[in-house]
């Protein structure tokens, strides 16, 4: 019995190293070095339209189909309640510095006469490799809205 174990054993273990599938390899995020986040993030409040003008850049766009516009009323902006837009901007007719205005109406209510409201924007790309992807945030901005 003894030599059985002993001529069994490197068996198992060579069918055991060539068995075992190399399928649970770690994922590589290398694919997504070649996105990048929107520059020079500007937010400023319209009192006379009540509105937030968000403007910024973008030095590359290869790939990006949109934009998204966040909102928080938190400066740790994931902790705070979140509102995201699409800015629907054609990038084929735009140039930079792309914009988007924001109805300060919809998130701060008539009866509150002072808020900061923290914006930033996230470049979307849609390409073959990249399908709807929501890229990287640019540095986040705030914008006071203070109603007279």
């Amino acid at each position: 019995m003894k030599k059985i174990i002993i001529f069994l054993t490197p068996i198992l273990i060579i069918a055991i190293t060539f068995g075992c599938s190399k399928d649970h390899s770690a994922p590589t995020y290398s694919t997504y070095k070649t996105t990048t986040s929107p520059d020079s993030v500007e937010a400023t409040y319209d009192s006379k339209k009540d509105v937030v003008n968000v403007s910024w850049t973008m030095s590359d766009t290869s790939g990006v189909g949109d934009f998204f516009v966040a909102v928080s009323d938190s400066n740790v902006f994931d902790l705070g309640e979140i509102r995201g837009f699409y800015s629907n901007i054609d990038l084929q007719e735009s140039e930079p510095p792309y914009s988007y205005t924001y109805d300060a109406f919809t998130y701060v209510s008539a009866d509150v006469d002072s808020m900061i409201l923290y914006f930033t924007v996230s470049a979307v790309y849609k390409s073959e490799i990249f399908k709807g992807f929501v890229g990287p945030r640019a540095k986040i901005d705030s914008a006071l809205v203070l109603r007279d």
